[in-house]
């Protein structure tokens, strides 16, 4: 594990950062509460306070720099790996669990769409770290019925609460379903369970609240910054639609059917070839009565039966939700867990010893519950990765890795629990999920090399990037560098603050990513006074269309206000990008940052 994560990491070195979307946010929005700013009144901000202020705290320690991000990715990447193996280890003996961890290395952390080392929010890093460190305590409870490991859990609830609601959220489900499967017969001992590891997460978050409650105020926290899901624009419910897959609900149904179908797929192709490889050496009959030809021949014909079946109805779901599928088994993931989830409860409340059925083997139950309560928010259309994938998948890959080494073989293997038939299978599916993580860490790291080739370098910060994105930031870091002061506003828009903050910079509006309905008229107004009154001398609008958010470009489909007064005030001086730059609108497949002067 250790290997494959020092490989990764120096294939991609420096090339973790996403130059643009959402990066500058995460850079620069610490810098401003280390200067004084508050968060929410000063800086708008979507998530819970704990992410910005420890980064915060990191600036304050180690100095402004692109690398303290870096190294804290690295580190929080690295604890990633820990409670993985350690959440792993639960269900899976020594080997099988590093297998599983390495492919989470591969697939979540270092992944090019969505790393972790530069996530899309820190506050998503951190509080997945809470979350996973509440699901191994609560893993533990479990196996040792000791009170301080539900504290803990609890703590851990708790402060995920103030870094990132999803997890929170997350985390707490599973914590209250592990205790109802475990005690559900002592409704007493529920009671006092419940109640232990509520307290230290009330204990935490609820005075972190209450405190921002009487310093900021209830509208600039629900209404504003939507810190509690109320008062949603139109354009993040339209986000949140398309990742949950509520927008086509239909053709989202469909992918999911059609991702079962290649889990079943796969499963007919691993039976066919344990039964190919195993049968020259099976020397007694599976079943009596039955020749050995024949009952492979059998088994043989009904996997591939299935799989012909399987295979041609992913096809057809495929070609009717328009191509939108990428045929990835992983939509299948909410049916998976659901089954097992129901299939462990009710194993459980059959058995005649409650209490040894829910003690005996509860680890599958607690880790299919959080995989499913995580991926609520891509319910419907779970992605394959990008920047959620790899926050909500790591726990089903553990479940994955069980499923092929541990579950299938025990299936195949039948009634009788063949043996031969068993092994088989699992050094098949082994061999299998290798040759696979291995092929993906060979494309990604030839990825890295290839795509993110453009060197820039700046006083806070030195990373690579897609050539036309890279040649765009380091032209408008000269001009900055040229044209303005050290510590000087310059507004760039709609995102982009990156810029400011690699430049030693400052962003002078209050919301630093101008998404599509979060700012208000009035807000618009506040901006337009801001650029007046601090006399910015330069705007950057960068070409970063928010299509995704139900809107495309900024000054012409949304927040014409601000844009018509830019307009008003700014000459365009400088267009940084591609040679080609006549006639540059925002849309276009040309990345490029256009630069206006004020006119007096």
């Amino acid at each position: 594990m250790g290997l494959v994560f020092l490989l990764m990491l120096l294939a991609s070195w420096r090339r973790w950062a996403s130059v643009i979307a959402d990066s500058g946010r995460e850079m620069d929005l610490p810098r401003r509460l280390l200067e004084g700013e508050w968060l929410y009144r000063d800086v708008h901000y979507l998530y819970p306070p704990l992410s910005p202020y420890f980064n915060a705290l990191l600036y304050r320690i180690f100095g402004l720099h692109l690398n303290v991000l870096h190294v804290s990715g690295v580190i929080c990447s690295v604890i990633v790996v820990v409670l993985c193996y350690r959440i792993a280890r639960r269900l899976l003996p020594p080997h099988a669990a590093a297998a599983a961890v390495i492919a989470i290395i591969v697939w979540c952390i270092f992944r090019p769409s969505g790393n972790l080392i530069a996530p899309y929010a820190f506050a998503a890093l951190h509080g997945m770290i809470l979350a996973l460190g509440a699901l191994l305590f609560t893993l533990r409870y479990a196996r040792r019925r000791e009170r301080r490991d539900l504290l803990a859990a609890g703590a851990l609830v708790g402060l995920a609460a103030i870094t990132k609601q999803e997890f929170a959220l997350t985390a707490g489900v599973t914590l209250v379903a592990t205790l109802v499967y475990l005690h559900r017969a002592n409704l007493k001992q529920l009671a006092v369970s419940l109640s232990l590891a509520a307290l230290p997460a009330a204990a935490i978050a609820l005075p972190i609240y209450g405190w921002l409650l009487y310093r900021v105020g209830w509208q600039t926290l629900a209404e504003d910054c939507h810190l509690f899901y109320t008062h949603l624009p139109a354009s993040l419910v339209f986000y949140n639609a398309q990742r949950t897959g509520l927008d086509r609900p239909l053709r989202s149904i469909l992918q999911m059917l059609g991702g079962a179908a290649v889990c079943l797929a796969i499963v007919s192709a691993l039976r066919a070839l344990t039964v190919l490889s195993a049968e020259k050496n099976l020397s007694l009959l599976w079943k009596p009565g039955v020749s050995l030809s024949q009952e492979a021949r059998r088994m043989l014909t009904s996997s591939g039966i299935f799989f012909a079946l399987s295979l041609v109805y992913a096809l057809i779901i495929h070609a009717l939700t328009s191509n939108l599928w990428d045929g990835s088994p992983l939509r299948a993931l909410p049916l998976l867990l659901i089954g097992v989830i129901v299939s462990q409860w009710r194993r459980a409340a059959k058995s005649k010893d409650r209490a040894s059925a829910a003690g005996a083997s509860p680890s599958l139950f607690i880790i299919a519950v959080y995989s499913l309560v995580i991926l609520v928010r891509v319910a419907l259309r779970v992605p394959s990765g990008g920047a959620f994938g790899s926050f909500f998948l790591p726990t089903s890959w553990i479940l994955i890795y069980y499923w092929l080494i541990v579950a299938v073989p025990q299936a195949i293997g039948g009634r009788g629990q063949n043996l031969l038939f068993i092994k088989r299978a699992r050094l098949i599916g082994h061999v299998l999920l290798g040759a696979t993580v291995l092929a993906t860490a060979v494309i990604f790291a030839v990825r890295y090399r290839s795509n993110f080739n453009f060197e820039v370098i700046a006083p806070r910060g030195h990373l690579f990037a897609t050539r036309p994105v890279g040649q765009a930031v380091s032209e408008a870091l000269d001009f900055i560098a040229t044209h303005t002061a050290p510590g000087e506003a310059v507004a760039v828009l709609p995102e982009g603050s990156d810029l400011t903050f690699l430049s030693g910079r400052r962003m002078p509006l209050r919301h630093q990513i101008l998404i599509p309905g979060l700012m208000s008229e009035r807000d618009e107004r506040e901006a337009i006074a801001r650029l007046e009154s601090l006399r910015v001398h330069y705007v950057l609008i960068v070409n970063r269309p928010m299509r995704e958010f139900g809107a495309e470009a900024f000054g012409l489909d949304y927040y014409q206000t601000l844009g018509q007064w830019i307009d008003e005030h700014y000459d365009l001086r400088q267009v940084c990008g591609p040679k080609d730059r006549a006639r540059l609108e925002i849309g276009d497949p040309a990345f490029f940052i256009k630069v206006f002067a004020r006119r007096d």
